[in-house]
Order: C-alpha cells, then structure tokens, then sequence
C-alpha cells in the first residue's frame, strides 16, 4: 500500500519551467557577450539538467570560466524577476489533485527548484494548498554527487516521513527522475509533461506512464 508520494515539481506540477529556466540562461549569457546558437544553448543546458544554476552556466560559458560570475548575477535577476515567472502556469486541475491526495498519503517534494522559490513565490502565487511533509531541493545539497539521480533526496524524505520504498512513489517528467526512483527502489511514475517522452519513460522499463499528474489517482490502487 501507498504511503508516501513524492513530486518532481517543475513541468509536473506547475508548467511552464523549462522555457522559464531556458530564457533566463539565454539572457545570462548574452548578457556577458556569449552567444550560442540555439541548438548548442539547449544542448549544453539539457547536459547539466536539474543541477544549481552555477553548474548550468559553467556548462554554457565552458570556454569563458571568467564569465561565470558575472553571469550568476544576471540570471538570479532574471530568475527573480519577470522572466522566469511570466512563463508558469499550473497544470490544470492539480490544486483539486493535491487536497485529495493530502486527505490520503504523505506528499512531498524532490525538486531542482530554488527553495526560496518554491516556498515564497510559487506556492503562495498559486494558491497551492499546504499539503507536503517535506520539501528538498537540490540547492539544499552541498555534496553535487548527491543530486539526481542519487537517491540521496528520496531516502532522505522516506526516513523524515518513515515511509519504505515500497510504500513510496516518485513521480517525475525526466529521466533523471525515472533513474532516481530505480536507485531508490522505489515505484516511478512518469508524467509526458516535461522533458520525457514515452518510448523514453518505455526504454527506462516505467511500468507506469500518464499524461499528466492528474491521472495518477487510478495509478495509486495498481501499485
């Protein structure tokens, strides 16, 4: 039986992340006069996914160290700012999702998310309800080989909430979310809203795949 839920939350519960994240690094770069195509943006962007930000602009300015600095500070405007918040939106139906499923499992979040983020900005903006045990971010972890996919955040939530990995689903749109579960052993959920698609899902041998998070409720009697 289902004790325990935890969530990646950038294009599973709110939408709209990734062009958020990716417009913010596009700005951060140009901003120290480095210019990629689009093509090697996105590909050197995706090479250092769900790691802080620092990490994702030493991949992006690897032939300019010197840059990165300076590029820290304009991306934590634009992440602060207008950029990266105009491009969210909730996945519809989900604030109605996570009371219900509130009223029944423990929730949680595993996320590359900024806390300060999360706690202060989005969650309030939204209105989403105060339904998670626990949250973990990766900016929460000092040591990076700790990150996804170390099951690191997973276990870490399980003892806070005592919950065994049979007891535990972990739904997630990437990869790295899919293989986190597996390190963990516990149960993968992949959603198709984000960064996943489903002969990807498929080929990492998830038994379960949805649309969306809102489909997990049918899920939840299988496992």
């Amino acid at each position: 039986m289902i004790k325990l839920i935890i969530f990646d939350w950038d294009d599973v519960i709110v939408m709209g992340a990734k062009e958020g994240y990716f417009a913010c690094y596009h700005k951060a770069i140009e901003g120290v006069g480095v210019h990629l195509s689009p093509e090697e943006e996105k590909k050197r962007i995706l090479a250092k996914w769900s790691k802080p930000y620092r990490e994702e602009l030493k991949e992006l300015l690897k032939e300019y160290p010197e840059k990165v600095d300076a590029a820290c500070v304009l991306y934590e405007k634009e992440y602060w700012g207008d950029t990266f918040t105009c491009e969210l939106k909730l996945v519809p139906g989900v604030l109605e999702l996570l009371k219900r499923l509130g009223l029944k499992y423990k929730l949680a979040v595993a996320t590359g998310k900024h806390p300060k983020m999360l706690k202060e900005h989005e969650i309030p903006h939204f209105g989403i309800p105060n339904v998670f045990s626990q949250i973990i971010s990766t900016h929460d972890i000092v040591d990076v080989d700790k990150m996804k996919p170390h099951p690191y955040m997973v276990e870490k939530i399980m003892n806070e909430v005592g919950a065994k990995p049979n007891e535990t689903v972990l739904v997630g749109d990437a990869i790295t979310d899919m293989q986190m579960a597996f390190a963990a052993n516990v149960t993968p959920v992949a959603v198709l809203t984000g960064h996943m698609d489903k002969e990807q899902a498929e080929g990492l041998n998830v038994k379960y795949i949805i649309p969306d998070v809102t489909h997990i409720e049918p899920i939840l009697e299988k496992v």
